[in-house]
């Protein structure tokens, strides 16, 4: 009996403690949602209380940077995890089983080929889907600054 008692109050405390941590865990996620007025703030660069078009760019390039540093962890797993349908000549060449789909290993050597071409030229063309998670601002073109999160990928 007195065990039992003894193990009901654990499992109190540690479903109490369980609660506690996702509230917190929540509020924190809250938390680090900013506001409109917080935006706003950010965006005025020159405190003036009008965002010009000049600073509305400025922001979304920033903006556009911090999804690209948090995203590269999801994008170096996305080809890692599932098989990608060949849809291209680029592709093609590198199915080396010839099954139609890019195994995660071909992805690799694709996605190694055109970060030597990135470090030689400083940019590449997108030439697959693969490749296009990479392109963070959809201009057809990864960059060395793009190329980081496909730095990390390759690691």
């Amino acid at each position: 009996m007195f065990n039992k008692r003894k193990e009901q109050k654990m499992k109190i405390r540690i479903f109490t403690l369980t609660g506690i941590l996702v509230l917190t865990s929540a509020g924190l996620l809250l938390a680090a949602q900013p506001s409109k007025e917080e935006k706003f703030r950010h965006a005025d660069k020159n405190k003036d209380g009008i965002v010009d078009n000049k600073e509305m760019k400025i922001e979304k390039d920033w903006e556009q940077e911090q999804c690209s540093q948090v995203d590269s962890n999801a994008q170096m797993h996305r080809w890692q995890r599932r098989h990608q349908k060949v849809s291209n000549n680029v592709e093609k060449k590198y199915d080396s089983n010839g099954d139609g789909y890019l195994q995660p290993q071909e992805c690799k050597e694709m996605l190694k080929d055109k970060q030597t071409i990135i470090n030689t030229n400083g940019k590449a063309k997108v030439d697959s889907a693969v490749e296009a998670e990479y392109d963070t601002n959809k201009d057809g073109v990864i960059d060395a600054k793009e190329a980081e999160a496909l730095k990390e990928a390759l690691k």
